[in-house]
């Protein structure tokens, strides 16, 4: 379409390198172009901000923060405040991840290396429309590299003062004239950075390893691709360290003397732990996808079919002391089956459009022991939860005029969902089953203004869901199986300005965005039980709102500087019956419950757990010619972000304060990058921070105990990195 003439098309001081391209509407598009919050972040960013795994995300994405789980399946992926928090493995995601067209069934999948890519895209907001119900906080689209027509290929390897080694290679070039390969591969070991004085083990490290290869095949018109990606892990997961435990009540008396503290020293740096039992996890994982593309002249015909199946393996002390009180284990089992139909047609014209069909059946089991000296917390349990999901989506786009451009956007989804849930803590197991169905209809509509200079205005309303669910979590009943967790709702608000500045070597995005959540999924109080229970509720409203800028400035070859920051207002509007935080007093918000004598607080107008209302990064990737043989090359990332509380009862003493992470990388490399070497050190200014608080404070070891759960970068380390290829 005229409005959607890339400037690099127009403008012959522009070359392809100039301009970012992005799947964020299911199709390649300049990112400036496209009326969607969205980041794209290259190679060369990832390098810069030493991103090697799905968390170290957050350092080059404001708006996205990980909620650390102590393991792959607890951790929770947020966008704008928002993402999932529930033990249950029936809910869905808040935050989608998509790898190579593959929507992910669990968040958990997502967490270990990203290998080979391309670059990954961060979409923010609902994105519904095109990519289903488990985007309705936003999507993180992983794209790798495809198959070259041209051999090449690379070999890297580093080795950390921390004791990580890791190596990783890839192979690319064509088998024929019209088929490509593309093979790549990594192995990791890291012993870890937690020590337990129990055993003299290593905590926190992980052993991985895993293949990824692609193959392209044409045929006239049509082309082929067939990808495989299986991937091993094991991990000593980690354990929560104490950051407080105290001894003597404010009288003087003694008290929590049941915690043996020899050797360990609480404090924000503390990395030592007296456990009976070492963690453990194990992960195993298999994606696979074919995909066809037809070309019909009119339009292309998109086939992908995918398959994913992921086993999750877990130990874990969860009393976190020498003895052996409790000690919970569980197994994960995701398999989903996906195909999906897309019509896309080209984008030259006054209209064009994406037609869509999907279809979805994916399986989760669960399996669940917990044993303990404490009888009343003893679980049993086995787990299977389903979902069957049809949808139908369109997006089609019409240019109003040379400059402006609407795009309207529709989908609908309908779910089958069921449970089965057996108890076997008796002799005989009890048994819970429940089925249920239900659809949805969201939609986007999107005005974009282009003017001169290369900027671009859009404003757009999204609306979002999230499907209904089951709370499978020990405690589970007919009740809950009767009773699913209703849907959630949200709608979207945005407008943006985008462009290029400096004659094509800058551009920019900035977005103001305005969302409302409705019948928010969260973990709750129910209070209308005679015994009230922790469990998953539609606790009531959110709200969340801010201002986004990403930036990328290239005044030369030889260097790029990006940076990128957001503020974000995420608050709870709606939160009656939530829980109080120990030690509330009646004067700080927490009162009796008339009717269940349960004390609660009502959390409305306080904000969202774990949600930095100000966050932002600034990194620069610089070479600089030393000698005809190598360039002189320097990559750096600084990450800084407000405080956070990370307990969405508002409890005062889990708040992380306010910190920034630096990283830098220094070396050489041939004139071609045919090689590099180079010595990196992450967290250069030694800021000790924690990626999770917990107040495990209770009566029976009343007064406080906060235990935190550190990162591999709590503390400075570095490493040296070789890279050969061709």
């Amino acid at each position: 379409m005229s409005a959607q003439n890339t400037q690099a098309d127009e403008d012959p001081d522009l070359n392809a390198g100039d301009v970012i391209v992005v799947t964020a509407q299911k199709r390649e598009q300049d990112i400036l172009e496209v009326p969607v919050a969205v980041s794209a972040i290259d190679e060369d960013r990832l390098d810069a901000a030493q991103v090697n795994n799905f968390e170290d995300l957050t350092n080059v994405s404001p708006s996205l923060t990980i909620t650390a789980g102590g393991s792959q399946a607890g951790h929770t992926v947020v966008l704008r405040g928002v993402g999932t928090f529930s033990f249950s493995t029936a809910v869905e995601p808040s935050v989608l991840v998509v790898v190579d067209d593959v929507a992910l069934l669990q968040s958990g999948q997502a967490f270990s290396s990203i290998t080979d890519p391309q670059r990954v895209e961060v979409l923010r907001g609902p994105q519904g429309t095109l990519f289903g119900k488990s985007a309705s906080a936003g999507v993180i689209n992983i794209v790798t590299r495809d198959p070259t027509d041209y051999f090449t290929g690379y070999a890297q390897a580093y080795i950390t003062t921390d004791e990580e080694h890791r190596v990783e290679a890839a192979l690319s070039g064509p088998i024929t004239d019209t088929t490509g390969f593309r093979l790549s591969g990594y192995y990791s070991d890291f012993q870890g950075y937690i020590t337990n004085l129990t055993n003299r083990t290593t905590l926190g490290g992980d052993e991985a390893w895993g293949l990824r290869g692609k193959v392209t095949q044409e045929f006239g018109n049509l082309d082929l691709t067939l990808i495989a990606d299986y991937g091993e892990s094991t991990d000593s997961q980690l354990p929560d360290t104490y950051l407080r435990v105290d001894q003597v009540t404010s009288t003087g008396a003694p008290a929590n003397r049941n915690y043996d503290l020899r050797g360990i020293e609480p404090g924000p740096a503390n990395n030592v732990v007296r456990n009976d039992t070492d963690r453990f996890g194990a992960s195993d994982q298999l994606l696979t996808a074919f995909k066809a593309d037809l070309d019909l002249g009119f339009a292309t015909l998109s086939s992908i079919t995918s398959w994913q199946d992921w086993t999750y393996d877990s130990t874990n002390d969860q009393d976190g002391t020498a003895r052996p009180e409790i000690r919970q284990d569980t197994t994960y089992n995701a398999r989903q089956f996906a195909q999906e139909l897309r019509l896309t047609s080209p984008s030259s014209g006054v209209f064009d459009y994406i037609l869509g069909l999907y279809f979805a059946d994916g399986t989760t089991d669960r399996s669940f022991l917990r044993t303990t000296t404490i009888p009343p917390l003893r679980q049993n349990w086995d787990s299977t939860a389903d979902t069957t999901s049809y949808a139908a989506f369109a997006q089609l786009g019409y240019d109003l005029s040379e400059d402006t451009l609407l795009t309207v956007g529709a989908r609908y989804n309908y779910e089958e969902i069921g449970v089965f849930f057996s108890d076997m803590r008796t002799a005989v197991p009890v048994q819970y089953t429940g089925n249920d169905s239900e659809g949805a209809f969201t939609g986007k509509v999107a005005l974009q203004q282009f003017f001169g200079d290369g900027l671009m205005a859009f404003a757009s309303v999204a609306t979002g869901y999230k499907g209904q669910a089951y709370d499978i979590s020990s405690g589970f009943d007919q009740r809950r199986a009767d009773n699913p967790i209703r849907s959630e709702d949200s709608i979207a608000y945005e407008v943006g300005l985008s462009g290029r500045l400096f004659n094509g070597d800058g551009q920019f995005q900035l977005v103001g965005f305005w969302t409302d959540y409705d019948d928010f999924q969260a973990q709750g109080v129910n209070a209308q039980l005679l015994a009230p229970q922790f469990e998953l509720t539609n606790v009531g409203k959110l709200r969340t709102r801010g201002v986004e800028l990403e930036t990328q400035y290239s005044p030369s070859d030889r260097l790029s500087l990006f940076g990128s920051a957001a503020y974000v207002d995420a608050r709870i509007r709606e939160f009656p019956d939530a829980q109080c935080y120990f030690g509330q007093t009646a004067a700080q918000g927490c009162v009796v419950d008339p009717v269940t004598r349960q004390p609660v607080q009502d959390l409305a107008g306080e904000r969202l757990s774990n949600s930095p209302e100000f966050k932002f990064n600034v990194g620069f990737d610089a070479n600089y010619p030393i000698h005809p043989d190598f360039n002189l090359f320097a990559q750096g990332n600084y990450v800084w972000q407000s405080d956070v509380n990370f307990a969405l009862s508002q409890d005062p003493l889990s708040v992380q304060e306010s910190y920034g992470i630096a990283n830098l990388a220094v070396g050489v490399e041939g004139p071609e990058e045919n090689w590099r070497v180079s010595v990196f050190v992450n967290n250069l200014f030694d800021e000790a921070y924690a990626a999770r608080i917990i107040n495990d404070t209770n009566p029976r070891n009343n007064p406080f105990v906060l235990t935190q759960q550190l990162p591999r970068n709590y503390a400075r380390y570095g490493g040296i990195r070789v890279r050969v290829g061709f």
